[in-house]
């Protein structure tokens, strides 16, 4: 079993369920492959983004994006994964494995 929870394309679909999924699972850490990430994640005007990391960090709950060419999305999400990724309890990683190993780091 991984030292994480993925969500379900239903918990996927909004914030509130992958936090509630997280916290059920009794996970300290989420992983979002490409195909989990919620509907409006890189588009920061929906602020599905910042609904996210509030919910988690509530929570203490690290999260790993797999986001394959983060220069395809928009510059305000490229300097927010930036930013993330200047901490430590989120970040946007380019391939699966890496986001992997990033949790696993723990």
């Amino acid at each position: 079993m991984p030292g994480f929870f993925e969500p379900d394309a239903e918990q996927a679909s909004n914030p509130s369920g992958i936090v509630v999924g997280c916290v059920e699972s009794g996970q300290r850490a989420v992983l979002l492959d490409e195909a989990a990430v919620p509907p409006g994640l890189f588009d920061l005007s929906t602020r599905v983004a910042g609904e996210l990391l509030h919910g988690l960090g509530k929570y203490d709950i690290r999260l790993a994006v797999v986001v394959p060419d983060v220069t395809a999305c928009s510059s305000s999400f490229q300097d927010f994964a930036r930013e993330a990724n200047r901490g430590s309890r989120y970040r946007f990683l380019p391939t699966r494995e890496e986001a992997v190993a990033w949790l696993d780091q723990g």
